[in-house]
């Protein structure tokens, strides 16, 4: 310390932060030193200057940009200065929004994995499901089509409606009456994400295309096959179903409880829920 002036690597230890973010600070005019010796070469800062510094880090750690940082400390009216607090307002509720939703689908993906404990696998159970909001899209996807198809298709609609990543977020559906295509294979009739993986921007975007998914008592199988191997537990589901004096009503639904992305279906990594809604069947 020198006449109440602090060398840069003397900030750097008071503030926590690295020698070269100050001076990567310095050279974009963001947080220049106080003065420099000609000598030397040394940067000395002001503890004057240190308040500018706490709001440089706490924007930082907020998440705005070092250009909207400077843009905003050298503010020098107030009426912009609200507006800029506005802005970063809305930016926040978006934020904490968008982890509201994060934590939903973490907190599903540890009771999946909960249950998945429990649960009997290959058996027609009948039960109650809550309403769930997707995005739904309709396409076709036959039993010629490879993986690489399904999961370019799911990358498109990431990118197409601003949606986050995520496994488990991800379903199909098919139709009861149209099950397989011209080789007896399983058809794929659309896709399905839910709100989990939405962005702010995902309900603008797709507002035609975000349904519900009826809540009701749903015939369900649980099991550990991939999509090109599920056509026999479709048919089991239905004819159990049947078998209860009861009949699909709707698409039937398939998600991912859970995968732990090893890239195949294991025994202990992979679990999936096949499902349609029930009721009683005309006559019974």
């Amino acid at each position: 310390m020198k006449d109440d002036l602090y060398k840069i690597g003397e900030v750097a230890t008071l503030f926590n932060v690295s020698v070269q973010t100050l001076r990567f600070y310095e050279k974009i005019g963001l947080f220049v030193p106080a003065t420099i010796e000609k000598s030397t070469g040394y940067r000395y800062y002001s503890w004057e200057q240190f308040e500018r510094l706490r709001n440089i880090l706490f924007l930082r750690d907020f998440g705005l940009s070092l250009k909207d940082i400077k843009h905003q400390l050298d503010v020098e009216h107030s009426a912009v200065y609200k507006s800029l607090l506005e802005e970063y307002s809305q930016t926040l509720e978006r934020r904490i929004r968008e982890d509201i939703q994060l934590k939903k689908y973490i907190d599903r993906k540890i009771e999946n994995l909960e249950l998945a404990r429990y649960l009997p696998k290959n058996k027609t159970l009948f039960l109650l499901f809550p309403s769930l909001k997707v995005l739904k899209h309709d396409c076709v996807i036959g039993s010629r089509a490879t993986f690489k198809d399904m999961q370019l298709t799911i990358a498109s609609l990431i990118s197409e409606y601003h949606l986050k990543a995520g496994i488990e977020s991800v379903g199909q559906y098919f139709k009861p009456d149209a099950l397989t295509d011209e080789l007896g294979g399983l058809v794929t009739r659309g896709i399905f994400i839910t709100e989990e993986v939405f962005t702010s921007d995902t309900y603008s975007i797709a507002e035609e295309h975000i349904t519900t998914i009826p809540k009701g008592v749903y015939g369900v199988m649980y099991y550990q096959s991939s999509t090109n191997q599920s056509l026999p537990f479709v048919k089991k589901l239905l004819s159990d179903i049947r078998r209860q004096s009861l009949q699909p009503c709707g698409d039937i639904i398939r998600t991912i409880v859970f995968d732990l992305g090893r890239g195949k279906p294991t025994k202990d990594g992979y679990l999936a829920c096949m499902r349609v809604l029930v009721k009683e069947a005309n006559g019974a």
